[in-house]
C-alpha cells in the first residue's frame, strides 16, 4: 500500500472525517473496521513488551495483533498506533527511525484531536486521559502539544474546521 497521507496530523484528521467519528472517546476498533483491518487478541507473534503489532500477510491483507494481557487503555492506543503505520505507508518499505514517532502522532490525533479538546476545554493531562480513555503518558504528550495549539486560538486548517463541525453536537453537549 502506498502512502495515503503526507503527514500524521493530516492523516489523523482525514481518518476521523472519513470514518464519521463525532464523539469522544473515539472507538479505534470501529475505525480499523472501516479500513477492513481486523484486530485480534493474540500474543503469539508479539515480541516481549510489545502491546500490539500490525502484520501484513503474504496475500497483502493486514491485521492488528494485540497482547490480551495488557490494559484496555494501552490496547486502544496500540490499535490507533498500528493503524497509523498502515495509513502512513510504513508497511511498504524498510522501517525508518521516525516511523514510531509518526505512528504515535497519528494515534494522538485520532484519539485526542486537538480541535475537539479545545472545544470541550479539556486542557490538562488528567482530563484528556479520562475523556479520551488513553494512557496518561499519551495524554501528557497531547497536553504539551495543546499549548502550541491554543496560542493560535483559531482553527487554522480546513481539516481542523471540518473535524470540529463533525464533533459539534458532542462539543456543544459537553459545555
Amino acid at each position: 500500500m502506498k502512502r495515503i497521507y503526507q503527514n500524521a496530523a493530516e492523516a489523523s484528521l482525514c481518518c476521523l472525517l472519513s470514518c464519521g467519528v463525532s464523539a469522544l472517546p473515539v472507538k479505534p476498533v470501529r475505525i480499523v473496521m472501516h479500513y477492513d483491518v481486523p484486530c485480534l487478541d493474540c500474543a503469539h507473534p508479539l515480541l516481549e513488551g510489545e502491546i500490539g503489532r500490525i502484520i501484513q500477510r503474504a496475500d497483502g491483507r493486514v491485521q492488528i495483533v494485540l497482547d490480551p494481557s495488557k490494559p484496555i487503555l494501552q490496547k486502544r492506543f496500540a490499535v490507533a498506533h498500528e493503524l497509523g503505520h498502515y495509513l502512513l505507508g510504513h508497511l511498504d518499505r524498510p522501517p525508518e527511525p521516525e516511523d514510531e514517532c509518526d505512528a504515535d502522532s497519528f494515534a494522538d490525533g485520532v484519539l485526542m484531536p486537538l480541535c475537539v479538546l479545545y472545544g470541550v476545554r479539556a486542557f490538562d493531562t488528567s482530563t484528556i486521559s479520562r475523556v479520551c480513555k488513553v494512557p496518561y503518558t499519551a495524554a501528557q504528550r497531547r497536553s504539551d502539544r495543546f499549548k502550541d495549539f491554543c496560542k493560535k486560538r483559531k482553527l487554522e486548517s480546513i481539516l481542523e474546521r471540518q473535524v470540529y463541525e463533525q464533533f459539534r453536537q458532542f462539543i456543544d453537549s459537553s459545555k
